[in-house]
């Protein structure tokens, strides 16, 4: 296709297809630099898995409920030319840990804090640990996560720079224990940070440490409003910059012409475009394209969720809280045979604790997730209806074994959500695309296919992963990307 020459014509007309953050980070970054844009989403909402629960009087966040790197969504807003209109509080503790023995640890920013909660033997591991987790964050960023997706160039700059450092060939428990953080208390507690990317922790490579140190150093937040505040301002600012959206339309199949989207056929017809961003699943956008799904990789972690509007707060709760069961990892056994398992850890958030408004005084807004299976490829539904029942019993008798269960009276609402309802955005429910097992298994797809520089690809199953800030940072690269394919330059903001 040419470059240049399309604009010299007309404004480009750009399709945007998922309205997730990277769908709305991208529109948003196109519509800025002067494109004229159509976003096409197929549930009736903006923000894809970051809906919202209304009831009465009480709030919910019905998808992600931690973020991290606040300045990477103010970065969204303001590389725009919109001021950003969300504010960011600290979250203090950072999280609780609740153990099977009763055992209650509160993790800060603040490493004093932290470590209070330590014995001193666990206090020095979780100190190298943390180390660890800092040097791998630092070498990995500028290339992993802050920059487009490697080559093999850089793929191998950083590997002669910092490849025996990440521990290559090592998996993350394997890590862990040559740091001397592998005991009960802080062997679960670091594993857990690789579920934030789908995986399985005890298949997972070493590198994924670094995840720990995004929200152990550098800080989780609050955004005021909840996280479906962030959405109702990206929603605001592309409404502001002209973007036209199309909710509760589906997209059925894409038309190629001359290496671009040209036309994205959706249930109630035919839109013609220049060019096109795809911010959802990989696999969808090659079922759309009539392209082979190719070589089948094992899904990321899905979730069961159970949100309960109750009359009473929990004292022993603070905003996100963990339950860990009492054989850590015996839950991905269960997972990777396809079933939900029968003693998972359980997160806990309580948004109210930090957004009074989200629940009545004194009342309690509870969000409850497990890992789980994604959809299998073939299902019995009878079989199907079975498992999620049996998952759903689980879930509620781990509350009840670890006393946080609550009263049939204190009940006002209840609402479930499992791997159908997460269908919606992420092929068979899985929530980051492939799990990152392996030595290659955290490199995620480049937001390019072959052959087609008038589409680029954004949000968790592509370069660089999932979770609301690099859901946003792949949207800026793809509005790039495509901008540069029509002749519409993206210049490069500033690093966040």
């Amino acid at each position: 296709m040419t470059s240049g020459a399309t604009t010299t014509r007309h404004r480009p007309h750009l399709a945007v297809l998922g309205g997730g953050f990277a769908g709305m980070a991208a529109a948003l970054w196109l519509a800025a630099r002067g494109a004229r844009v159509t976003l096409v989403e197929r549930e009736p909402r903006l923000g894809g898995k970051a809906g919202e629960w209304r009831t009465g009087a009480y709030r919910f966040d019905t998808g992600p409920s931690v973020l991290t790197l606040p300045e990477v969504v103010r970065a969204t807003f303001e590389g725009a030319g919109v001021p950003c209109p969300v504010t960011f509080r600290p979250a203090e503790p950072l999280c609780r840990y609740v153990y099977p023995d009763g055992r209650v640890w509160d993790v800060h920013r603040d490493l004093d804090a932290t470590l209070a909660g330590l014995s001193s033997a666990e206090g020095e591991a979780y100190r190298r640990a943390l180390a660890k987790a800092r040097a791998l964050y630092e070498a990995a960023a500028p290339v992993f996560v802050h920059g487009p997706a490697p080559g093999p160039l850089r793929l191998l700059r950083y590997g002669l720079r910092h490849g025996l450092a990440a521990a290559p060939g090592r998996s993350l428990p394997g890590l862990l224990r040559t740091l001397g953080a592998d005991g009960p208390v802080l062997g679960p507690f670091f594993q857990r940070f690789a579920t934030y990317v789908g995986a399985d922790p005890r298949r997972a490579p070493a590198v994924l440490h670094n995840v720990a140190w995004v929200e152990l150093g550098l800080g989780v937040y609050h955004p005021v409003g909840g996280m479906h505040g962030v959405v109702r301002g990206l929603h605001a600012a592309l409404l502001e910059l002209g973007v036209e959206l199309r909710l509760g339309e589906a997209v059925e199949r894409l038309v190629v012409r001359d290496g671009a989207v040209r036309e994205v056929v959706t249930e109630r017809g035919p839109l013609a475009c220049d060019g096109a961003v795809a911010a959802v699943d990989r696999d969808v956008v090659l079922r759309w394209l009539g392209r082979p799904r190719g070589r089948a990789r094992p899904a990321s972690l899905s979730g069961l969720v159970l949100l309960s509007a109750l009359t009473e707060r929990d004292p022993r709760l603070a905003h996100h809280t963990i339950l860990f069961p009492e054989r850590y990892g015996d839950e991905f056994d269960a997972i990777q045979a396809g079933e939900h398992p029968a003693d998972p850890t359980l997160y806990l958030n309580v948004s109210a604790l930090s957004e009074e408004r989200d629940a009545p005084p004194a009342a309690e807004n509870r969000f409850v997730m497990a890992n789980a299976p994604a959809l299998p490829l073939a299902d019995d539904p009878g079989r199907s209806a079975a498992r999620l029942e049996a998952g759903r019993e689980a879930l509620l008798r781990s509350l009840q074994r670890r006393g946080f269960a609550w009263r049939a009276q204190q009940v006002v609402a209840q609402r479930w959500l499992d791997p159908s309802d997460f269908a919606a955005f992420g092929d068979r429910g899985r929530l980051y695309g492939a799990a990152p097992h392996g030595l290659l298994g955290a490199l995620r797809p480049a937001p390019r296919l072959r052959g087609l520089p008038g589409l680029a690809l954004a949000g968790g199953t592509v370069h660089p992963g999932g979770g609301v800030p690099l859901a946003l940072l792949s949207g800026r690269a793809a509005a790039r990307a495509l901008g540069d394919a029509v002749g519409l330059p993206l210049p490069a903001s500033p690093a966040p």
